[in-house]
């Protein structure tokens, strides 16, 4: 690979690992057993993530009449699906906070959605609904690393994109970078010691095409596109229009039965928001 690369990765180097504490908590809520006791206990550990579980509950989100001041309340209202994503967003948005022109709400919109509607159709099609969530959740952190290393191709890249499809950046950072951020995004995968086919899957989400892994890229490729039809209000009649031509045939999936999906993703994006913007 390329010194450019060798020089991105690195610099994803230098980013402050996730806090012990996030750690912990994030391994206690992986449990089956996990009881909202240990949860909070968990939580009362780090005061930032504390403070956060307590906005959450108090939020218009959750439309409660009285004031929660307690954790245990806390996580009985939010749900430990949510507390989960809610650990990860700190964890991830507090170590790339500092990176300077762009668009950092709508990329962890992005990224957090597509991470939900993910684990949704995975689940719904018999497939891994976790490795779905972890793939689509990190799959572009390559961006973020990108534009820490090198800001004026960075720059070039945004104004020759829009985002609109889940190739479109990619194929940018190909023309201008000989590489793009998914392969930086697999790297960072592998360098964090997930399983290879989460990093293969990334590897090759822009574009799944044929690939071992490439029922998991396409379904990352397929909840991209999804987040960004539901961020950018785009008719469900209209949603197939951003999608790689193979991908339904790659997931068998039916692109007129994901609609029956869209108050599921609505209310996930509902949640995202919250997140990203703190409202």
């Amino acid at each position: 690979m390329s010194n450019k690369f060798d020089a991105i990765l690195q610099t994803a180097h230098l980013i402050p690992a996730i806090p012990k504490a996030v750690q912990d908590v994030l391994l206690l809520l992986n449990q089956n057993d996990l009881s909202i006791n240990d949860l909070a206990d968990a939580v009362r550990l780090d005061p930032v993530i504390s403070a956060q579980v307590l906005k959450m509950a108090n939020s218009a989100y959750f439309g409660r009449p009285k004031q929660v001041d307690c954790i245990e309340d806390a996580a009985l209202i939010i749900g430990i699906d949510a507390i989960r994503t809610m650990v990860l967003a700190c964890g991830l948005m507090g170590s790339w906070e500092n990176t300077k022109n762009f668009d950092l709400q709508r990329f962890w919109r992005l990224s957090l959605l597509s991470a939900y509607i993910a684990k949704d159709i995975a689940w719904l099609y018999g497939h891994d609904a976790n490795r779905a969530y972890t793939a689509a959740l990190i799959h572009g952190l390559g961006v973020l690393a990108i534009h820490r290393a090198v800001p004026e191709i960075a720059s070039e890249i945004d104004q020759a994109c829009g985002d609109h499809f889940p190739y479109d950046r990619a194929d940018a950072e190909s023309q201008l970078l000989g590489f793009d951020h998914a392969e930086v995004s697999a790297a960072i995968a592998h360098e964090w010691n997930l399983p290879s086919v989460i990093g293969d899957s990334i590897r090759n989400y822009p574009h799944p095409g044929n690939n071992h892994s490439r029922e998991l890229s396409a379904l990352i490729h397929l909840s991209v596109a999804l987040a960004i039809n539901l961020s950018d209000d785009i008719p469900s009649d209209e949603w197939k229009y951003n999608l790689d031509v193979d991908v339904e045939d790659s997931l068998e999936i039916l692109m007129v039965e994901l609609p029956e999906l869209q108050p599921k993703f609505d209310t996930a994006l509902r949640f995202v928001n919250m997140m990203v913007t703190g409202r």
